[in-house]
């Protein structure tokens, strides 16, 4: 990685708002310089276990995750939609804004998320709650996550013309994998993306932010060079991602390793992060893609009755004590931020 990408990177993190930078410095230094092989050792964990318990008492949810769809039009590999049990929806323009209700003047939420177990665009009234968002809560940054396969000329229009911090666009192989790993039509999901990057440079708009992500696979590890040279130019930001093996639901073979010893710590997505699926239940975190794990459901209740609720309180201690016995938790790979995120 050179000077030149690591100053631009810098400046996407700068630009994502307060503490992005200084976590994404804090967890470059640990996963990729000499510093990494502290990590989760005795010393290590001793400080690192301070922190967490200092920062578990203050952290307060600043992200909202909704899930407006659980239907995707792809199919891919390190996914297991396929088979995925839950039944298939998109979320009402009612539904939506009642979720939002029962959350935002309750919480401090900074970002809503649209993201979830599927593919946001598949919802043709995405661009209306973007709107309504943009209306009630002109304060709150919306960030989508999307495949850009159906990210039409029409669609990209009309999303530049909304107040849309981030949009991320999964691209995981070039043209000779991208089949293969994802399902879908590498050239016109490309072709969509130059419009909308073209387009918004010609609006002169710094948001959104524009950002391409890859999860490095052994079907696309020699690609990696090739996908970060043609895109780093056009976007603000690129990520490789190692893959989640959602809990051990799937067998995944990451094609590179953990940087560091394995050890599991408290998974911040219980104090920093509200996730809600498509039929409002207040969920466990991303992982959790049957939505086992239940809390309660904001169509019903608002968010302060669910979070003090007995269920959740447990969890929370649970995870404190390093009990990962729960559903979803004891079987998941997140030993990477887990080992990393309570710094900052």
């Amino acid at each position: 990685m050179g000077l030149k990408h690591l100053l631009k990177e810098a400046r996407y993190y700068h630009l994502l708002g307060k503490g992005h930078l200084k976590r994404m410095f804090i967890k470059f230094l640990l996963s990729n310089t000499i510093l990494s092989k502290l990590v989760n050792t005795r010393a290590y964990n001793y400080l690192y276990n301070k922190a967490v318990e200092k920062n578990t008492k203050k952290v307060y949810p600043i992200n909202l995750q909704i899930e407006n769809t659980n239907s995707c039009n792809a199919q891919c590999i390190m996914c297991p939609h396929t088979k995925m049990q839950r039944k298939q929806s998109i979320m009402s323009f009612e539904n939506f804004k009642k979720i939002c209700q029962n959350i935002l003047p309750y919480e401090k939420i900074k970002l809503i998320t649209i993201t979830g177990f599927g593919e946001p665009f598949v919802d043709s009234g995405m661009i209306e709650k973007i709107k309504w968002l943009n209306e009630e809560y002109p304060k709150i940054k919306v960030d989508i996550y999307t495949n850009a396969s159906l990210l039409t000329k029409e669609i990209s229009n009309k999303i530049l013309d909304l107040n849309l911090h981030k949009i991320n666009f999964s691209i995981n192989g070039t043209k000779n994998s991208y089949k293969k790993i994802m399902g879908l039509d590498y050239g016109k999901t490309k072709k969509n993306i130059i419009y909308f990057l073209k387009r918004e440079k010609e609006k002169k708009q710094t948001f959104p932010l524009t950002n391409i992500s890859l999860m490095v696979l052994k079907e696309n590890k020699e690609e990696i060079e090739e996908v970060v040279n043609f895109w780093q130019d056009k976007v603000d930001s690129i990520m490789a991602y190692l893959p989640s093996d959602w809990a051990g639901k799937l067998n995944i073979d990451t094609a590179v390793k953990n940087p560091f010893k394995f050890k599991r710590w408290p998974c911040g997505a219980l104090w920093k992060n509200i996730t809600v699926d498509v039929e409002g239940n207040v969920i466990m975190c991303c992982r959790d893609y049957e939505s086992i794990v239940k809390f309660g459901n904001v169509l019903k209740q608002n968010i302060k009755k669910i979070k003090n609720s007995k269920k959740f309180r447990d969890l929370q201690k649970k995870q404190k004590k390093h009990d990962f016995s729960t559903p979803i938790c004891k079987t998941c790979d997140n030993c990477f931020d887990s080992s990393l995120d309570w710094w900052a």
